[in-house]
């Protein structure tokens, strides 16, 4: 091999490594190394440089203030409208949900149509965790109509979405063993974790698992997380509600 083939070589690898590096670790992880390095104010820098990519990298929109039903709701909204401006088909789906609406004519415009088709889940009285997957289902399946790269895009929102919600809730989700407990939706144990770990990181290495175990059901695992992290103590007593009357009635 000639010297420049051999550099170029090198360099894929080198190139390799950092984007394995980058995407293996999350933004807390090189806070952690930055600290234990600090003396060597070369490699903190770089670490500071990689910490603040991971940054940039997750801060959307949809990243700004804690996560909650209603938060989701406006999301779904806005992009709803932007998948359909940008696509027909996109369009056509949404009125066609609505097609046999009393409260929607085929001249509404289409932000109004949207409007009916997140109403119409209100309307179902549902539990708030359910409520939560219903309106994240809706934007994954309709992104899906868009294109690969919308598709791509709406489920880094839901996966960035059900991180900060899993790592927010304190309440439902107490500990880091709740948390790794989720795995069991996709696999027999739960996710292995270290007591240092932060709460993010482990929301984060959840995905990273289901693209490895369950790649074909990530859609749906996302949404499903996403919901897990907005659930409530209303959820556990409708369900115990919902438990008792099937009791009740032999079901």
């Amino acid at each position: 091999m000639t010297s420049p083939e051999r550099t170029g070589s090198d360099g894929v690898r080198a190139a390799r490594a950092l984007l394995s590096l980058v995407e293996e670790h999350s933004a807390e992880d090189f806070q952690a190394a930055e600290a234990i390095l600090g003396g060597q104010k070369e490699l903190a820098q770089i670490l500071q440089m990689l910490r603040d990519f991971k940054r940039q990298q997750g801060s959307t929109d949809e990243d700004q203030g804690p996560v909650s039903i209603e938060r989701l709701r406006e999301i779904v909204k806005d992009e709803l409208l932007k998948l359909a401006r940008d696509n027909a088909d996109v369009e056509k789906k949404l009125r066609g949900l609505l097609d046999k609406s009393a409260n929607v004519r085929p001249d509404s415009p289409i932000n109004d149509v949207i409007e009916q088709a997140l109403r119409n889940v209100d309307n179902l009285r549902l539990a708030p965790a359910a409520r939560a997957f219903t309106i994240a289902e809706l934007l994954r399946i309709t992104s899906e109509t868009a294109g690969a790269e919308h598709e791509k895009r709406i489920s880094l929102i839901l996966r960035n979405l059900a991180s900060s919600a899993i790592e927010e809730n304190v309440i439902v989700l107490p500990t880091l063993h709740s948390i790794a407990q989720l795995r069991t939706n996709w696999a027999p144990d739960p996710l292995p974790y270290r007591a240092q770990e932060s709460r993010r990181h482990l929301a984060e290495r959840l995905f990273k698992d289901v693209e490895r175990l369950a790649p074909a059901r990530i859609g749906g695992i996302t949404t499903h997380l996403l919901a897990e992290g907005l659930r409530g103590p209303a959820d556990r007593s409708i369900a115990e509600t919902r438990r008792k009357n099937k009791k009740a009635h032999g079901e």
